[in-house]
């Protein structure tokens, strides 16, 4: 499940900007569940005891050995540049939705998982005007951590649809899915658009 030069395509998703609304809604989101939290959930703890801390907004309770923290991110991207065809440089439009749930045992992170969600759009325009294609993720990953606390250590699990693309002459031209395991083993649909047989009707597609 490879997006550019062999990177996991969700990891390059990972690197994209969250709007800061949703910090705030989070943080909203963990004072109500301090004042009113659900039957049998463990008291609060705070996310700056844990190592690595969660991003902002988490909500964190403990859970028999477990801490558990509730992660929800969402992020945009507009016109942005993200690679190069035969045809021109390709820019994306795009939102990005993510949940996420991690585990920590004394204070440590042991494992995360996160269920992702991604639609938008590639044109060759960096105004996003003329042809568009229309480009789709629905994909989730566990992170089990072999050193507790050292993200360094994670070895990944991939699932789902990482990339699939909607136009005019690209039916399954496009198609990244399946399950990826941490030794790179990867079961499934491998159809990526940085091949020169996907360029030429992508190219098309676009208007080139």
């Amino acid at each position: 499940m490879r997006f550019l030069g062999g990177n996991k395509f969700h990891l390059r998703k990972a690197a994209r900007r969250m709007m800061p609304i949703l910090a705030a809604v989070a943080a909203l989101a963990a004072a109500a569940f301090t004042l009113a939290g659900p039957a049998g959930a463990g008291r609060q703890i705070d996310p700056s005891v844990l190592q690595p801390p969660p991003p902002p907004g988490a909500v964190c309770r403990a859970d028999g050995p477990y801490v558990i923290c509730d992660t929800f991110l969402d992020g945009a991207i507009e016109n942005e540049p993200v690679f190069d065809l035969p045809c021109g440089t390709v820019y994306e439009t795009s939102a990005d939705h993510r949940e996420g749930t991690r585990w920590y045992v004394d204070n440590l992170l042991v494992k995360r998982r996160v269920v992702a969600h991604l639609t938008g759009t590639w044109s060759l325009s960096p105004t996003g005007a003329g042809p568009t294609v229309a480009l789709d993720a629905s994909w989730n990953w566990w992170i089990r951590l072999a050193v507790p606390g050292d993200e360094s250590t994670g070895e990944l699990t991939s699932h789902g649809t990482d990339l699939r693309l909607s136009g005019p002459g690209l039916g399954g031209v496009v198609h990244d899915a399946g399950i990826s395991y941490p030794d790179g083993t990867h079961h499934g649909i491998a159809r990526f658009f940085d091949t020169p047989e996907a360029a030429a009707p992508l190219c098309a597609a676009l208007g080139a």
